[in-house]
């Protein structure tokens, strides 16, 4: 990889995604329209946990890797799956502690997908020599109130799939779920 892309994360996100910087208030309702007209998003931010999506088209997921310098077959690989950029912050008075490997998305057909982790996609890339990689979502992480962390979430669904996202964190030794309805995953389909 060319950069080290952990200090940019926020404008690169919002170049590639539209997605607001992390550190803007959170949107008063779900779906949302994102900085981009051509790319809606959703978020809910009904808990101390907020959650916003924007759906990245399988162009925008290539465009992204290539100008980092990740190998074609990286590439493609990611551009395959369906790609989120996600942000999420801790507005509670407590801290926050998620997994992303006990979310699941679900598809119109009623078949639950479970997101591919950062941790799944540094085992998929090892092949192409990639041991480190700054732009999916961390797999575990405890936010402290105030915090917030973005980056790339996906999952095995189709371009142009709508999805429920089932998602959970824990706060004080409680486990909390939520779900967030209706997103689409992008697609390079032109409306």
């Amino acid at each position: 990889m060319r950069r080290n892309g952990f200090i940019g994360i926020a404008f690169l996100l919002a170049a590639v995604c539209g997605l607001p910087s992390a550190l803007a208030a959170p949107a008063a309702s779900a779906p949302v329209a994102a900085a981009s007209a051509a790319q809606a998003g959703w978020v809910n931010h009904r808990h101390a946990f907020t959650l916003r999506l924007i759906p990245l088209s399988p162009e925008n997921v290539r465009a992204f890797y290539d100008n980092m310098g990740y190998p074609p077959a990286a590439v493609a690989a990611i551009a395959r799956v369906c790609v989120f950029g996600t942000s999420i912050r801790n507005r509670g008075k407590a801290p926050i502690r998620y997994d992303v490997a006990a979310w699941r998305a679900v598809t119109a057909d009623g078949k639950s997908h479970p997101l591919i982790t950062k941790t799944d996609w540094l085992a998929r890339w090892k092949a192409e020599g990639i041991g480190a990689d700054w732009s999916i979502l961390p797999p575990q992480q405890t936010l402290q109130p105030g915090d917030w962390a973005q980056g790339f979430t996906t999952v095995e669904a189709p371009h142009g799939a709508h999805i429920t996202l089932h998602y959970s964190w824990s706060e004080h030794g409680t486990r909390h779920q939520a779900t967030l309805a209706g997103a689409q995953c992008g697609s390079d389909a032109k409306p």
